[in-house]
Formats: structure tokens, C-alpha cells, sequence
């Protein structure tokens, strides 16, 4: 089905679109010290990847079964994955941030961010075959990238990144993230009454509306809209 009868579908809840179950993952921003402000390491995926190819991402991937035979697998998931694609052993890691994928897509997943602070001198080694570029960017340098086109990224790496350049160092970055509020976020589309769609993000979980018409989501599977 294309994504616009998916869509179509979706905000008017005729059921014409199977929903797929978003699979568990989780991903992982990792910080360091830089001379004004801080970087954050993302990867530039490969080409070849079925899933956001050629995208730039934090490290991060699907929750895997041996995931599950620690309390917190989503932990245990983003702490493996940064091992098997950059090669650094975290510890003392912080919810950030929880995103969901929109239900219009044939890919899915239900992602917890995380943070992890690093040492200034930490590069990390691009470990993966996933992808094929490793960048250190100051969460300003990547968001203006994205915007100008010369970076492309999902929307919620995108938007990770303006709330991150909310803080001016890593010790606000790092009280950011044990102070705020994580709710579940899915854009979801929504028929008006003039018969136009827009988007809205909810919170997953209750439906609650966190904000009104933010615009399609990239599509996800492709980096295609059709």
C-alpha cells in the first residue's frame, strides 16, 4: 500500500493498514567536552541499509534476545550496540529521550535514547559494517547540516539534536537529562475536518497530545515519501 492510503488510512482508523509492531531498540548519544561546548558522535549509515540508508544516527539497533537476560534489556541494548559500532564500553548511562516509529510505516521501532558522557579525548572506532562515516559535531554543527540538506536524519535525531543545543556544556546537558520528563512520542497523522492531513506527536502510551501539526515524518524504511 503507498504511504499516502497508508496514511489516509492511519488518521482515519479504517483499519485498511495493518500496523506493524514497533520492535525494541534503543540507541545512545554520547557526548564529550569539546573547547566551546560539547560534540556528540554520530554515524553516517551505509547505502546499502534497508532501514534510513545514508542517514546520520546515533549508535544504537534492535533489542536482541541475550539483551533480555539483564533487568533492563533496553540498557542492556544500547550499552552492546555502541560496543559492536564504535567499539567504547560505557557505564553510567541516562534515559534521554523515547521515540516511536509513526504507525504508517512498514518498518517500526520502539527506541529508548540514552546518554552517556565521555572523556574529551575519546574518538571511538566505526566497528560496523552498517555504516561508513563516523562524525564528532557539536549538536549545532549536525542540526544545521541536517537543515541545509547536507546531513540527512530522521526527524527524531533531528529534533535530539535542537534540545540538545539547549545546553551550553556536558554538566547542563548531563542535568538536562536527569531532570526532564520522558513521555513515549509518535507523530501520528490526523484527518481535519477540511479533509486535509496533518501530523501530530502524541504520547504513545495515552494519546495525549504533547504537539499539534509538526509536519510529516520523513519516511523512515527508504528515506523515500512514496
Amino acid at each position: 500500500m503507498p504511504l499516502a492510503e497508508r496514511t489516509e488510512s492511519v488518521a482515519c482508523g479504517d483499519g485498511r493498514w495493518s500496523i506493524p509492531v514497533a520492535e525494541p531498540a534503543a540507541t545512545v548519544v554520547i557526548a564529550r567536552p569539546a573547547e566551546v561546548g560539547f560534540e556528540v558522535l554520530l554515524m553516517q549509515r551505509s547505502a546499502t541499509m534497508a532501514f534510513a540508508p545514508r542517514m546520520a544516527v546515533f549508535p544504537g539497533g534492535r533489542v536482541d534476545p541475550k539483551d533480555h537476560e539483564f533487568p533492563d534489556p533496553f540498557l542492556a541494548c544500547a550499552i552492546r550496540e555502541v560496543g559492536e559500532e564504535v567499539d567504547l564500553e560505557l557505564s553510567g548511562l541516562i534515559a534521554l529521550d523515547h521515540w516511536i516509529t509513526p504507525e504508517v510505516e512498514p518498518m517500526r521501532y520502539d527506541v529508548h535514547f540514552y546518554l552517556a558522557i565521555v572523556e574529551q579525548h575519546i574518538e571511538g572506532n566505526l566497528v560496523t559494517t552498517e555504516a561508513d562515516t563516523l562524525l564528532w559535531l557539536t549538536p549545532a554543527q549536525a542540526h544545521t547540516r541536517s537543515i541545509d540538506g547536507l546531513l540527512s536524519m530522521l526527524r527524531p535525531t533531528q529534533i535530539a539534536l535542537a534540545e540538545l543545543n539547549l545546553s551550553k556544556d556536558v554538566d547542563q546537558l548531563r542535568q538536562f537529562a536527569i531532570e526532564r520528563d520522558i513521555s513515549p512520542r509518535l507523530p501520528r497523522p490526523v484527518l481535519e475536518t477540511s479533509g486535509e492531513i496533518r501530523w501530530d506527536l502524541v504520547n504513545a502510551y495515552t494519546g495525549e497530545v504533547l504537539a499539534v501539526n509538526v509536519g510529516r515524518a520523513k519516511q523512515e524504511t527508504t528515506g523515500s515519501n512514496e
